[in-house]
């Protein structure tokens, strides 16, 4: 569980400060919220490319990795690793599981109110359905060049031990997520977050994905 815990959290990094400050408020939060459950709710499925970079502060250095993303309404997402090596994230109603040289590991988010939570954070942001992250997280929107840059900062005290914050860059045409970065809580004796990107790329919207994709076993 511990280990599950670790992996959920490290998809949580984010933006400097300063790139914070250079995007500006949105003037109409309410009408921004409105286009974002439309669109939403025109798409039933999203399959991309991915590519992760994670920074790791103890060793002062970068991991590359890329895969395929999907996702399928309502709470289905997949995250395929192919390179540099072979590994599944995949979250289906309740269930996520870690598969990982053949060994899954499977955890009950219901049983597991933190779990719970992460996958909520982990879900909605790749899917960038966030109408209903709830009141233990503070949203804060921003432009950003042509693009929307949602800044989710978690209030609960739980969560905050995983997570510090997400930052959510969403596609203005279409309001599909371009790029996350969510940063780990900050862990003794560290001087800088661990924090983790995901860009994602040649997005396919509404396209038939089965459902064995999502199997958890």
């Amino acid at each position: 569980m511990k280990r599950i815990l670790i992996i959920a959290a490290t998809m949580l990094a984010s933006l400097s400060l300063s790139l914070v400050q250079a995007a500006k408020p949105v003037a109409d939060v309410n009408g921004l919220k409105e286009k974002m459950q439309s669109s939403a709710a025109k798409i039933s499925s999203i399959k991309s490319d991915f590519t992760l970079v994670k920074y790791v502060s103890v060793m002062s250095s970068t991991m590359k990795s890329s895969g395929k993303f999907y996702y399928k309404k309502e709470d289905k997402v997949k995250l395929e690793f192919l390179m540099p090596f072979k590994q599944n994230l995949v979250m289906n109603g309740n269930k996520l599981m870690m598969d990982s040289n053949g060994k899954p590991m499977v955890m009950d988010a219901s049983t597991n109110p933190m779990m719970g939570e992460l996958k909520k954070v982990i879900s909605a942001c790749m899917s960038g359905n966030i109408a209903n992250m709830g009141s233990n997280y503070k949203m804060e929107y921003f432009v950003e060049g042509s693009d929307y840059l949602i800044v989710i900062t978690p209030q609960s005290a739980d969560i905050k031990k995983f997570a510090e914050r997400v930052d959510l860059y969403l596609d203005s045409s279409d309001f599909t997520v371009l790029k996350m970065r969510m940063t780990e809580a900050l862990k003794p004796n560290q001087a800088k977050n661990d924090y983790s990107e995901y860009v994602f790329t040649d997005k396919q919207k509404n396209v038939s994905i089965d459902d064995s994709v999502f199997s958890i076993k």
